[in-house]
């Protein structure tokens, strides 16, 4: 049964259509959204990535600047003798015979 309404049919019609229009087209607008935001968060990613890759590479040219500038100035003797003392108060030859050892059984 058809209720009279103050309203006209032909206006309450194209309304309940812009309705179904917003409600059909709302999950593809949201993955959308989904999509556009994946996106820039991978390019923010990639972004801090590279831009620690080069801060890296920048500590390490410091690092061998400052290495170099000491083996220049450095007395050979004194480097010598503080190599001699870094490799007697540790365990670097037990770990490296160990380290050969464990090579050794490897390649067997």
């Amino acid at each position: 049964m058809t209720e009279e309404s103050y309203v006209n049919s032909q206006v309450t019609d194209a309304i309940t259509q812009t309705s179904m229009k917003v409600v059909g087209e709302a999950p593809a607008e949201a993955m959308a959204i989904l999509y556009q935001q994946m996106a820039h968060s991978i390019g923010l990613a990639l972004q801090n990535v590279i831009a620690q890759q080069q801060h890296s590479y920048s500590i390490h040219n410091a690092i061998t600047l400052a290495a170099s500038r000491q083996l220049l100035t450095t007395d050979p003797a004194a480097a010598a003798k503080a190599s001699q003392e870094l490799v007697a108060g540790s365990a670097i030859t037990e770990n490296l015979s160990a380290l050969q050892a464990v090579v050794n059984e490897l390649g067997k």
